[in-house]
């Protein structure tokens, strides 16, 4: 196996990957976009509190850098008629209290890599661009969050295993969609309501987290 221990933050880490694929691997067919992390430790979900510091911290490891190797990425990919797959989550679709930095990293992937899909087209380049939304994933880190909201029971009968996860994201990828949304029944419903029932979804956030 070849692999980059890295720092997304950092552009020098994100050239150095994609260069590491050029040089080991002699070209790059798929890039999945699927990293998370912020250098600061807030404790948790938190109301958003103006601290810019840590916004532009998130949003440089959870947004810009998937632009920058996506960027780097594309002339291997055109060469190649290669894939990029992007994964976000339904909070890229609608929104959510205590998590407005993450909502808003995830808003911005779907905008951007929306318009680069266009941008593609546009170009008449055969790179495909697949968004997967998300909903409750059984990772480490999800399930604390469900804890902290006073669902963590709920979530352990409804959330999903990593390991299918992955295989959504491949499957996606492999066969150019568009978007992917799992699981399906339960994030696609809730990601078309938004455009006409806004208010609806505030409400049903509401009723989620009035007690905390």
């Amino acid at each position: 196996a070849i692999y980059v221990a890295g720092d997304m933050g950092k552009p020098e880490d994100c050239e150095r990957t994609i260069q590491t694929a050029k040089e080991k691997l002699g070209g790059l067919d798929y890039l999945v976009l699927n990293h998370m992390g912020s250098s600061y430790d807030k404790g948790g979900p938190f109301l958003w509190d103006g601290d810019m510091e840590f916004l532009e911290d998130f949003t440089n490891i959870n947004y810009h850098s998937y632009v920058r190797l996506a960027s780097l990425a594309l002339p291997l990919l055109e060469q190649s008629n290669g894939r990029v797959v992007v994964v976000s989550s339904l909070l890229g679709k609608i929104t959510g209290t205590y998590l407005s930095f993450y909502s808003g990293a995830k808003f911005a992937l779907d905008g951007f890599f929306g318009s680069l899909r266009q941008e593609l087209q546009l170009r008449k380049v055969d790179v495909s661009i697949t968004l997967v939304v998300l909903g409750l994933i059984s990772t480490e880190q999800a399930m604390t969050s469900a804890k902290y909201f006073g669902i963590g029971d709920l979530a352990e009968l409804v959330a999903l295993s990593p390991e299918d996860a992955s295989l959504a994201i491949i499957r996606g990828g492999a066969t150019r969609q568009r978007e992917v949304y799992y699981p399906w029944t339960m994030v696609w419903p809730m990601a078309k309501l938004r455009p006409f029932f806004p208010q609806l979804l505030d409400w049903m956030e509401f009723q989620k987290t009035a007690h905390l």
